[in-house]
């Protein structure tokens, strides 16, 4: 019975993935209806924390984006990095890493892409190595950011075991910027120099190699004032988490969580931008960011569901297996975290599953922490919107996919970085929790 279970959670991400977009969180839902009401198997809790974050995040973004802050954000590390061509290979990833940050979505270095891509053409630098290490360090980045999907789940499951918001972060951020500047590192060594790549001077004979042209905007003070709003917003969530004595207490002498800080700090933002930006409501609604973090809720709704649902069923079998194979190796967990998001294709869909898994089976606080960069498996498969993006706008031809699918150009970089982000955190996290 239990494999068949697992076959049905199996064949809801397959399914799901095929489909595309939030296939896989509708087919999660169908695979749940079928272990609670044909295998009778209590439901498992839905990620509620977890789901509250990211609306109100993406309502956020997304007005940040309706506003014209993330144009604003993307012309100035457009101008900077044309004033440093040589040393692009590191500062375009430093500046997607920065971005993805402050944002919590990688979502936003979409407009910074054809950019980079364009910067390293004109400098004679190979494009596949600046966008593939631009592309990972925002994917890595997700790990450290503090308003991120993932990094949100990790943050209330944490709290729950009373590690604070600092002894996260302290962790994991640097542990996100080792990593990423890593996978930059690796990646600018990747490939033969631009002017010997075969598909190069293939396509510049035939003439595909085109010069983007980027749309000359103004920068209003809406969209600046609306970057303004939002840092505000993203730094009074670091600061009332970090210092839990800020926070505003109660009779019953329980303070505000980390989850209602969140959702508090970005919906006001949100609609401090509406009011002084003038903003329009709907625009915050049609906005690519609001399509596409909506779309991530019912994926983590239906497939993290899922998950728990067989899990809850049975933990004490899994206990068995592999509690104390995870108790005497911890850094096995890095492992799982990578293989579960490479799976998911979500490492916000991974975080509430797997973290509590984790807890449950007595891993060390320190080692959860330590290992927590390796979430970033999205880059296993050239098909995150992000790396797509990457190889549309390369129109040089040298970010592509080798006949194997899996020998492409984000995939040592990827390595590269995780296994030496996950390194850093097991040198530090001891000492951070100790």
């Amino acid at each position: 019975m239990v494999w068949l279970e697992i076959i049905v959670v199996l064949g809801a991400i397959f399914f799901g993935i095929r489909m595309g977009g939030i296939g896989i969180g509708l087919c999660g839902g169908l695979g749940l209806a079928i272990l609670t009401l044909g295998f009778g198997l209590p439901i498992g809790s839905p990620p509620v924390d977890v789901i509250l974050i990211i609306m109100t995040v993406v309502v956020a973004a997304s007005a940040l984006q309706a506003a014209g802050g993330m144009d604003y954000l993307v012309r100035v590390a457009g101008a900077f990095m044309r004033r440093n061509p040589k040393y692009i290979n590191i500062i375009a990833p430093i500046i997607t890493w920065t971005m993805t940050i402050m944002a919590g979505t990688g979502f936003i270095v979409f407009s910074t892409l054809p950019v980079i891509a364009e910067v390293a053409k004109e400098s004679g630098i190979r494009p596949s190595r600046t966008l593939a290490g631009s592309v990972v360090a925002s994917q890595i980045a997700i790990s450290g950011s503090p308003i991120s999907a993932a990094m949100a789940a990790m943050l209330s499951i944490m709290e729950k075991e009373s590690v604070t918001f600092l002894q996260v972060m302290a962790v994991c951020l640097p542990a996100s910027f080792v990593a990423a500047m890593v996978a930059a590192f690796i990646a600018s060594r990747q490939g033969c120099e631009l002017e010997d790549d075969e598909v190069y001077l293939e396509r510049l004979q035939k003439g595909l190699v085109q010069k983007h042209v980027e749309k000359l905007t103004p920068d209003t003070p809406q969209a600046k004032l609306s970057v303004v709003l939002f840092l505000l917003a993203t730094v009074g969530i670091v600061i009332l988490a970090a210092f839990p004595s800020l926070r505003p207490g109660f009779d019953i002498g329980k303070t505000m969580g980390t989850r209602d800080i969140i959702i508090i700090c970005m919906m006001s933002a949100a609609c401090l931008m509406v009011v002084f930006c003038k903003t329009s409501t709907d625009s915050i609604v049609l906005a690519p960011t609001f399509r596409a973090g909506m779309s991530s809720v019912a994926v983590i709704l239906g497939i993290v569901t899922l998950g728990t649902t067989l899990v809850d069923a049975h933990m004490l079998e899994i206990k068995e297996i592999a509690g104390s194979v995870l108790k005497s190796y911890p850094m096995l967990l890095a492992l799982v975290l990578f293989g579960t998001c490479a799976l998911l294709y979500s490492q916000g869909a991974t975080t509430p599953l797997i973290i509590p898994l984790a807890i449950a089976l007595d891993v060390p606080h320190w080692a959860i922490l330590a290992s927590y960069v390796a979430v970033t498996g999205v880059f296993v498969l050239p098909t995150y919107p992000t790396s797509l993006a990457a190889m549309e706008f390369d129109t040089t031809g040298t970010t592509r996919v080798g006949k194997y699918v899996l020998n492409h150009p984000f995939m040592l970089p990827g390595l590269g970085g995780i296994i030496a982000g996950v390194a850093f955190g097991f040198m530090i996290a001891p000492m951070v929790m100790g």
